[in-house]
């Protein structure tokens, strides 16, 4: 959060485009660095029957921050000005990181630290008016590693280094999908800042279904909803049909199609939080977001191909790309009501006693036919 209201702010007196470039790179830098470690966070505090809801409401707080930066982009004129400005806001925020406690699992797992975590657990105790009585030792596993060791874990554990590969290239196709997904929102209005507006009502509008959409469908199927919904929002596209003077059937499907993507994003965040392992968490959202950022860029490049090819060519490519993810999620666990791992070995048990519950239900059916 330090690095990035610092670059913020260092952009406001950068007088050359390849300084200001390098500023942009370490901006972005830190700002990730600190979403990711943000959301980690508040996975692990929240209990299992919440967790949804809280991740789609830091979210929405995300999504707000395109109001606040169309804000900003229409009331102040000079560039540097912006920089001046989000770089200060950025600061205040990086305030209450000071005083956030450190999760409890994190303290157990992956640094080894008991008495820290029960300071934590008595702080948050006290909050809700409720004495905790902690002389007795916790209960954990601690996976005190360097960086080294976590990489190496993936060779060790195969169904960690499955799911993490599936979220992965899930986040790769969805922000692709989400960045290059407008077809587009200029098209919707002649005036930038208006069509800004849209695309961030429409974040908060999907954001706000997801809690709902989840908590009804599950985590897996819900993630197969939006995805298929993108998927026919791209076909709805297709047609030419002109609903009204400025409005096509085109611009109701992008509105569509950008809140159905915007959902998949926000529960494939969730998802692979919930898969991964507390002492692994933050190294495989990492990866996950480091590959939704390759995806990012290239999915930009997508509307390209409206210069050379007929309009329907990118949507079916978008569409086709949506089909893939579908397959990929079909083959990952469903969270939903699950613990979260501590450990990759806790993966593993996972899915070993699934594969038992699967083999038992096989054999009962098989015995009910003989």
């Amino acid at each position: 959060s330090g690095i990035n209201a610092e670059y913020g702010l260092g952009g406001t007196w950068m007088s050359s485009f390849e300084i200001l470039l390098l500023v942009r790179i370490l901006h972005g830098y830190g700002q990730f660095i600190n979403f990711t470690g943000v959301y980690c966070w508040v996975v692990e505090f929240a209990p299992s029957h919440l967790r949804n809801s809280f991740s789609a409401i830091m979210l929405i707080c995300w999504s707000m921050g395109y109001l606040v930066i169309v804000l900003a982009g229409y009331l102040i004129t000079s560039w540097r000005y912006i920089f001046l400005a989000t770089g200060a806001f950025n600061f205040l925020m990086t305030i209450p990181l000071l005083v956030y406690p450190c999760s409890p699992r994190f303290s157990l797992v992956n640094r080894g630290r008991e008495e820290e975590a029960k300071r934590t657990l008595r702080s948050l105790g006290r909050i809700c008016n409720n004495q905790l009585q902690l002389d007795m030792p916790l209960t954990f596993t601690s996976r005190k590693q360097n960086y080294w060791k976590q990489l190496r874990d993936f060779t060790r554990f195969p169904t960690m280094r499955k799911e993490t590969l599936l979220c992965m290239f899930c986040w790769f196709i969805v922000a692709s999908l989400f960045y290059g997904f407008s077809f587009g929102w200029t098209k919707i209005s002649d005036d930038l800042y208006f069509s800004y507006l849209f695309a961030a009502l429409g974040k908060v509008v999907a954001l706000v279904s997801l809690i709902f959409i989840c908590d009804l469908l599950g985590r897996r199927m819900c993630m197969l909803f939006w995805i298929i919904g993108g998927v026919l929002a791209n076909l709805l596209a297709m047609p030419d049909v002109q609903i009204s003077k400025d409005w096509s059937l085109e611009y109701v499907a992008c509105l569509l199609g950008s809140i159905c993507i915007t959902a998949a994003f926000g529960q494939i965040y969730l998802i692979t939080s919930e898969l991964a392992p507390t002492s692994h968490r933050g190294m495989i959202m990492s990866f996950s977001s480091a590959s939704a950022r390759v995806g990012s860029f290239l999915g930009t490049h997508i509307n390209l191909l409206y210069d050379v090819a007929d309009r329907r060519v990118p949507l079916g490519v978008i569409a086709t790309a949506g089909v893939a993810v579908a397959v990929a999620v079909w083959f990952m666990d469903d969270t939903t009501g699950r613990r979260i791992p501590e450990t990759p070995q806790d993966v593993e048990d996972y899915a070993e006693e699934k594969g038992k519950k699967k083999y038992e239900a096989v054999q009962e059916n098989g015995e009910e036919e003989l």
